[in-house]
This record gives C-alpha cells, sequence and structure tokens, in this order.
C-alpha cells in the first residue's frame, strides 16, 4: 500500500499522454517545475565542470579533502531530467551521506536515443577517475549509482567496464533500477500505477532503444551471459513499483554469480521515490537509508 502521505502528496493519478514530441517537452517543462519546487540544502561547494563533453556537477558537503565519490546518474525513463531537475536529490544525497556526488548530464533520447546516454556515462565515469584530485576526491574510493533509468545506465556501465578490462567501481548503488525491458515480470500486471502502465514504458523503450536490440545486455543487463566479476552491489526496490521485479531478479543474478549484493525492497514507496520532497517522513528516511548503506561501504572499502 502506497505511504498515506505520498498518497495525499500525489492525488489522483493520472494516465500518462501519446509520446510525441509536443508531449514530450510538456512533460520536460513539468519535471522541471516540479525539480525547481522541491527545497535544497546547502552545500560547500556545487561546481559544474565539463567532463570531456559530458555536463557534470560536484556537490562537495564538505571541504575537507578528500572526499570518497559517489558518481550518480538521474533517472527520467532516459527522455527526462538533467543537472537541474534533480539538484535537490544530488544535494540531499550528497549531505546525509558525507559524501561527495558527481551528477552526470548525460543526452536523452529520443533526440540521442541509445547508446549516447551509455557512452556519456562511461566517458564522465572515466573523466571522473582520471581527475579525483581535481575534485577533491579519493581516486580509489569512487563508486557508481543511479535511480531508475540511470539504474540502468549504472548496470550496464558496470558490464561494460568488466569487459573492457578495467576496474570496477568500489561499489554501485542501484535504486528501483530497470534491468530486463522486455518488461514482463510479474509486477508489472501485480502493481497498478497509472502512468507507469506497460504500454507507456514499451513507448519509452522504443524511443530509447532506437534501432537496437533491446535484449542487449547493454540495454536490458538483466540478459547478460553472465553476472560474475561485477562490482559489489547495494539493490533497493519500492513496494508500490511495476518495476520492483527488475530490481530484484537482478540482485538474484548478482548473488548467483557470486557478487556481493545486499537487496532491500522499501516499503510503501512509488517509482521515483527520490524525486519527491524530504519533507515527507518516508522519503526522509529512505535518504537516510540510502546515506547509511553508502557511508557503510565506502568505510568498508
Amino acid at each position: 500500500m502506497l505511504n498515506p502521505d505520498i498518497a495525499a502528496l500525489m492525488g489522483e493519478p493520472q494516465s500518462m499522454p501519446a509520446l510525441t514530441a509536443a508531449t514530450i517537452q510538456a512533460m520536460r517543462e513539468g519535471m522541471a517545475a516540479a525539480g525547481g519546487a522541491l527545497p535544497g540544502v546547502d552545500m560547500a561547494e556545487v561546481r559544474d565542470f565539463d567532463a570531456d563533453g559530458v555536463p557534470v556537477r560536484l556537490y562537495r558537503p564538505t571541504m575537507e579533502a578528500p572526499l570518497p565519490l559517489l558518481v550518480f546518474l538521474h533517472g527520467g525513463g532516459w527522455l527526462f531530467g538533467d543537472l537541474q531537475t534533480h539538484d535537490a536529490m544530488h544535494r540531499i544525497l550528497a549531505k546525509r551521506s558525507g559524501c561527495a556526488v558527481l551528477a552526470v548530464g548525460y543526452r536523452l533520447a529520443p533526440e540521442y536515443p541509445y547508446p549516447a546516454a551509455i557512452d556519456d556515462c562511461a566517458t564522465a565515469f572515466a573523466w571522473a577517475r582520471r581527475h579525483a584530485a581535481v575534485l577533491g576526491c579519493q581516486r580509489s574510493s569512487i563508486a557508481l549509482g543511479g535511480e531508475s533509468a540511470g539504474g540502468n545506465l549504472a548496470a550496464a556501465l558496470t558490464l561494460r567496464l568488466r569487459e573492457a578490462g578495467q576496474d570496477q567501481p568500489e561499489f554501485q548503488l542501484l535504486i528501483h533500477p530497470v534491468t530486463d525491458l522486455a518488461l514482463s515480470f510479474p509486477a508489472m500486471d501485480e502493481v497498478q500505477v497509472p502512468g507507469l502502465s506497460r504500454d507507456y514504458l514499451q513507448g519509452v523503450r522504443e524511443l530509447y532503444v532506437g534501432q537496437a536490440d533491446f535484449r542487449n545486455a547493454a540495454i536490458s543487463p538483466l540478459r547478460a551471459s553472465r553476472h560474475d566479476g561485477l562490482a559489489q552491489a547495494i539493490v533497493l526496490t519500492a513496494s508500490e513499483d511495476p518495476l520492483r521485479d527488475d530490481g530484484e531478479a537482478y540482485a538474484a543474478a548478482l548473488a548467483r554469480a557470486g557478487v556481493e549484493v545486499l537487496g532491500c525492497r522499501l516499503p510503501g514507496l512509488p517509482h521515483g521515490f527520490m524525486f519527491l520532497p524530504a519533507t515527507i517522513p518516508a522519503v526522509s528516511h529512505s535518504f537516510d537509508l540510502i546515506a547509511r548503506l553508502v557511508r557503510r561501504y565506502f568505510d568498508q572499502g
């Protein structure tokens, strides 16, 4: 059951419109307005960089150096969101974890379908590793995370790093990630949330995937032929999310492959809960949990 405070805020859910150029633009403007209305928190430093052509934004909760660094990839169905829309989320994540956060402004579909987003994330992650000292961060303590579509990109990037023979991040933080774009898990039918219907998500998939095959492991990480050799993982799912089975199936696949995994289903929360006001107690508690886990994994590394 959806948390009552969240249900009261969200009101009666509305079905999503067809994804035309006009509606995508209107939805982007709506997300920008919603993100701009979220209260932020003060940072010791917020600084924009050009990461080899990819815009990134650094959030430092303290100027004490060096800090661990979490490279974090925002959600939005690969179609929506940018550094500004998710600014409040990144500030809270940095403040409560006590770690630096590097947000990545990857290119969006449909203007830039796959592989533009994953390429940008790979570029930004490699740049962060090379420029850790400039960022005031520890080169040996860089993790990778994301929520929703960003969780998909983070999981896909760990697979890419493994295949390239490159070092894994210290850990991967996957928050209700999309891991199989077949959209065939039971929760798609069991959790009825207008706005995240199968038809809408299939439309999103078509715009993101473009001419590629959604069964490609770089698009659907759960479909990789193997999941061994990947970074230890924190996988958090939300009970009121039609996509919750994606994350839980991926956590199980990692565990079967011998990867250390901490998996948890958060009760009463919907998909995209990190984009809700942290003044709601359930949302605030979720940020606290995420922050504690981030600190713990950095400390044990």
